[in-house]
């Protein structure tokens, strides 16, 4: 019975993972430019299942699930990556179960919660299909994800079940085109704001959403709609979720990753060698700012041990 609630740190060798494909996708850049943006995405995709394996299923009792997931993840080849988002989907699935016997309710994310399946077909379809489903089940998760950040940290009213339904249709048409990207984007932002009456100031997450809709809009004239998406949404949505959830002492200071970020994307057009030393620059902050769950006290607990000593005084 103990394992079935006791966590285990299981996103940080997710999260090691993760860097090791950002780092082999820099390096690709100048040995082979062509398979850049699959190891940037597979880094992206770890980021995602170490992250939403911590925060809904972290138990010991899908521990041998979790090491499936992250050994056929760490082989970067069709169909094994496919195949670890289809044992993470059973995580998923188990989990749910398990959360509907203990008699707990909790509130349906659907963007979130529909990303497991949709990463499982979009990595099975990617030979034929390429890069835009990819895409397409990040955005879910993260936007599903952030709504829970938002709200917590300017004061929103949080939207959950059918009420995400037309942010999941409106990503949907991300397939149709890269254009679209930015009406996706500022779309979202309508929604979660929609109804609020008084937001909350904090910097780190209004610098987030600034981040993300410069950008986004900046493709529109600019172009290189991918990375808008990659430096502009997909990090600073992933930097801050990660650092909220595990190291909310160092939130405050994301607003200097969101900045680095935005430059990195809007310096591509003016030096693009520059471009890449912005995103190493954020990286680098970032995982300083998480280092207190980079431990293998964390790895064993599942949290800090800066929480956990506050948590035994």
């Amino acid at each position: 019975m103990k394992n079935v609630i006791e966590p285990w740190g299981v996103n940080v060798p997710f999260l090691i993972l993760a860097f090791i494909y950002f780092a082999i996708g820099g390096v690709s850049l100048n040995l082979d430019p062509s398979v850049h943006g699959y190891f940037m995405l597979l880094g992206a995709y770890s980021l995602y299942s170490g992250m939403i394996l911590r925060l809904f299923f972290p138990a010991k009792k899908y521990l041998i699930l979790h090491i499936v997931t992250l050994v056929l993840l760490s082989i970067p080849l069709y169909p094994l990556i496919s195949l670890s988002f289809f044992f993470l989907t059973i995580v998923e699935i188990w989990g749910l179960k398990d959360v509907k016997s203990y008699g707990s309710k909790f509130p349906i994310n659907i963007l979130v919660l529909s990303s497991p399946p949709l990463s499982f077909i979009s990595w099975l379809l990617f030979p034929i299909l390429g890069y835009n489903l990819l895409i397409i089940s990040l955005l879910l998760y993260l936007l599903g994800i952030n709504e829970g950040i938002f709200s917590a940290t300017l004061g929103l009213k949080p939207k959950f079940g059918i009420k995400q339904i037309p942010i999941l249709l409106l990503v949907f048409l991300f397939y149709l085109g890269y254009s679209l990207f930015p009406l996706i984007i500022i779309a979202y932002f309508a929604w979660l704001f929609y109804g609020v009456k008084k937001v909350r100031k904090n910097l780190s997450a209004l610098s987030v959403i600034l981040s993300s809709a410069s950008t986004s809009i900046g493709s529109y004239f600019l172009g290189e709609t991918i990375h808008a998406f990659a430096l502009g949404t997909m990090a600073p949505f992933f930097y801050s979720c990660i650092t909220y959830s595990t190291s909310r002492y160092n939130y405050d200071k994301i607003y200097i990753i969101s900045i680095l970020l935005s430059l990195s994307y809007f310096l591509r057009f003016v030096y693009f060698h520059i471009s890449g030393i912005f995103f190493v620059a954020s990286s680098l902050l970032f995982l300083y700012l998480i280092k207190d769950n980079l431990t293998l006290t964390t790895l064993k607990y599942g949290m800090s041990k800066k929480y956990l000593i506050k948590k035994l005084n």
